[in-house]
């Protein structure tokens, strides 16, 4: 940082002018700014003002900045510049509702010489070995074999979970984004408000069952006083699942023998390794690290009875779910047990073209995603819409969903003629 005093002359008048010169140097090149301020006045504004808290460009909070019509990352008044998207697709040149078609203006070369307009959908899911990036990668696919219907193309994306999701989509960095029904609850009455999330759909059952230990003696979670378990680390999702859980059962953590506080990666390796008696997961299923505890002599025991009943009754974020037999090795019958469903949500100011037809192609194809992913086999097709949304629906998913008369309002910003198509002039609609 330079500090450059220049004395300016006006109307018989002379006065310092501070110029601040601050340079930025990044990987790819130098960005240069400036900014000019009244000297007579600078020392004491400096001396009186808060110091100013380190500033990190990947954690920045959308609270920290002021909203301004001359921002061009602020879109109907919600700062939006999502990750892995073109900012064509995204960056408007004006806010009328007829700059929406601005939002998808880019373009691609066909083989025939012809230029069709294309589009982009990126989906927020968890880390890659995880159910979540794994749903997101099969819908990115399904989407894939669809192209020629609608032009979207579509890549999961990976985070840390849900809390990561919902932090960046607090940053205005999310398109898509998959959740938990009692996540979409929460912001829906303001208990954990994520500003500007609006529901999508529903996709599979998030499942809660206990992993223990064949020499345990657990039946159910009554058995797991005098136990050794591990509910995860301070914080995680994981961890407010098991203390809801064990307060529902009047269990206290002072009640087990041992209680850890490891992150879930390291739940096989307690099983065993004989750390550890039991743990628990409300995930999709069938998943992998329970497939690999169980080769360590364990079983899969059901969350559900009387008092998990009346927790069931008393969120309407949770659900009653079975677990077909046969999930698991050795399981050879059905379990009943509880939980919540995925939730895939959008950013309010998303392109509704793009929601509209991940939505559309997911319903449509939920059978065949069914027979080639065994998470979607707990997806019924009328809960996609049904269950688990709270907050109001995207309007690109509330046009698909039918949800009133005028959901599809927006789509008269698409049915213009593609003005850089080779073509015959022809609309391009959503219906395409």
């Amino acid at each position: 940082m330079v500090e450059l005093t220049l004395w300016f002359s006006s109307d018989g008048l002379t006065k310092p002018i501070r110029w601040t010169i601050v340079s930025l140097y990044l990987v790819c090149g130098m960005s240069v700014a400036g900014y000019a301020q009244d000297a007579t006045t600078a020392d004491s504004a400096q001396a009186s003002a808060p110091k100013a808290e380190a500033f990190d460009v990947d954690q920045y909070d959308a609270d920290d900045i002021k909203i301004s019509d001359s921002n061009p990352d602020m879109v109907d008044g919600w700062l939006y510049k999502p990750d892995a998207i073109p900012l064509s697709q995204y960056r408007r040149k004006s806010q009328g509702p007829d700059s929406l078609i601005a939002l998808s203006n880019a373009t691609e070369i066909m083989g025939d010489g012809k230029s069709e307009r294309s589009y982009y959908a990126a989906i927020y899911s968890g880390s890659t070995n995880g159910v979540y990036f794994q749903v997101a990668a099969k819908i990115c696919d399904m989407m894939r074999r669809s192209y020629k219907r609608h032009r979207v193309h579509c890549v999961p994306l990976r985070s840390q979970g849900v809390g990561s999701n919902i932090q960046l989509m607090k940053e205005g960095r999310v398109q898509l984004a998959i959740v938990q029904s009692n996540n979409n609850w929460e912001a829906q009455a303001g208990v954990n408000p994520i500003p500007g999330a609006r529901s999508v759909m529903s996709l599979h059952d998030e499942m809660g069952l206990l992993i223990v230990r064949q020499d345990s003696e657990i039946e159910s979670i009554a058995d797991l006083r005098g136990k050794r378990i591990n509910i995860g680390p301070e914080g995680s999702a994981s961890r407010e699942l098991w203390l809801e859980l064990l307060g529902q059962y009047d269990i206290t953590l002072d009640d087990m023998e041992t209680v850890y506080s490891v992150a879930q990666d390291y739940n096989r390796l307690g099983i065993c390794e004989d750390y550890i008696d039991a743990f628990g997961l409300w995930i999709g299923h069938p998943a992998s690290i329970i497939e690999d505890s169980l080769a360590c002599d364990a079983k899969v025991i059901g969350m559900g009875g009387p008092l998990t009943q009346k927790l069931v009754s008393a969120n309407h974020y949770f659900f009653d779910q079975v677990l077909p037999a046969r999930t698991y090795d050795r399981q050879e019958q059905a379990i009943n047990s509880y939980g919540f469903k995925a939730s895939l949500m959008a950013y309010e100011v998303a392109d509704p073209y793009v929601v509209y037809w991940v939505t559309r192609i997911i319903h449509e194809n939920i059978e065949q995603l069914k027979t080639e992913f065994p998470t979607f086999r707990s997806v019924m097709a009328d809960d996609m819409y049904e269950k688990g949304n709270f907050l109001p629906f995207h309007k690109g998913a509330a046009c698909y969903w039918e949800t009133d008369l005028h959901a599809c309002d927006w789509q008269q910003f698409y049915n213009e003629p593609d003005s850089v198509s080779n073509a015959a002039n022809t609309p391009y609609t959503y219906m395409q």
